[in-house]
């Protein structure tokens, strides 16, 4: 069964892969009808790659990096190195690069004369990024500006900006049964920093960035941070085998019902891994999955208490 991240991914991904160069150019940046052939090339390589799991297809990403970013020296001053320099965006978005992202999307939107498409698409995939690093301002900038020239692009941020405004509110209470018949309830954890992780066994991105996770919970865990695991998975014999490889100890949820289990819809879950921070006093503090945003706002929280662990 096609799963619903996995989907929105892959629409996505096809979307920015789709022909850029059928515009009509202005006249600033000249037309190289060589480079359009070549760009097609690269192009079809980058579409069969977003079929591809994440883990497998980082070093052909690579490879794409190399070739995009000779092809944008090469054709520097037309219209194509520009559509280069989206390409390279996009691979980096896919490759969770999201500063670098921001950085090609930003000579694309710097260019005078842009298509209503291109200007649409560029913007569109720049707030990807912000969002993806957790520059929350930026994004709702570039989403106002999306929002004039594509409001159909730009209410697909609706979510994201949902999550990002619970930021500072009380985190949704809730008492429940992990996988091992033990209650778990929120309230208990009043007094502790907690971190929420949203995931699933067949979630690719939350496989890959599973390493990452482990190692913020080794850590964070030595600082007296709570973890609570809410699976989004809908067989419980995965969810208990892959517990059972990688031996996490953290209280781990499981209803089967996906994104419709009632923790999920409770805090807006659209796409995975998600992660929440709550604070001391229960407040949400961060809503996303990027470890150094995350470690940054455990840090925060920390300075704020008299008694000031360091981290190691």
């Amino acid at each position: 069964m096609k799963k619903k991240c996995l989907l929105v991914a892959m629409i996505f991904s096809s979307l920015f892969f789709t022909r850029t160069y059928s515009m009509s150019y202005a006249k600033e940046l000249a037309h190289n009808e060589e480079a359009v052939k070549q760009l097609e090339l690269i192009r079809k390589k980058l579409s069969g790659l977003t079929e591809m799991k994440l883990k497998d297809s980082e070093n052909y990403y690579k490879e794409a990096l190399k070739d995009l970013k000779k092809f944008e020296k090469k054709y520097e001053g037309t219209w194509e190195g520009l559509e280069a320099s989206f390409y390279i965006g996009n691979v980096y978005n896919m490759m969770r690069n999201f500063d670098e992202a921001v950085q090609y999307f930003d000579i694309v939107l710097n260019q005078e004369g842009l298509d209503k498409n291109f200007h649409a698409r560029t913007l569109y995939f720049k707030a990807q990024a912000l969002l993806g690093k957790g520059d929350v301002v930026n994004a709702k900038k570039t989403i106002v500006v999306l929002k004039e020239i594509e409001p159909r692009a730009a209410a697909n941020f609706r979510a994201d900006l949902s999550n990002v405004s619970q930021v500072g509110t009380d985190a949704p209470t809730f008492s429940v049964k992990d996988v091992n018949g033990k209650t778990v309830n929120l309230e208990d954890y009043k007094g502790e920093i907690v971190v929420l992780f949203f995931w699933a066994t067949w979630a690719e991105p939350c496989i890959q960035e599973f390493p990452k996770i482990m190692r913020m919970y080794t850590n964070l865990g030595s600082q007296g941070v709570k973890f609570i695991g809410i699976s989004l998975d809908d067989d419980l014999g995965n969810l208990m085998s892959f517990m059972q490889h990688e031996r996490f100890d953290w209280p781990q949820i499981f209803d089967g019902e996906q994104f419709k289990g009632e923790l999920a819809t409770m805090y807006t879950v659209q796409n995975l891994p998600l992660l929440y921070v709550l604070d001391r006093k229960g407040k949400i503090r961060y809503i996303g999955n990027e470890v150094r945003n995350i470690m940054m706002t455990v840090a925060t929280i920390l300075s704020e208490s008299e008694d000031i662990p360091s981290f190691r």
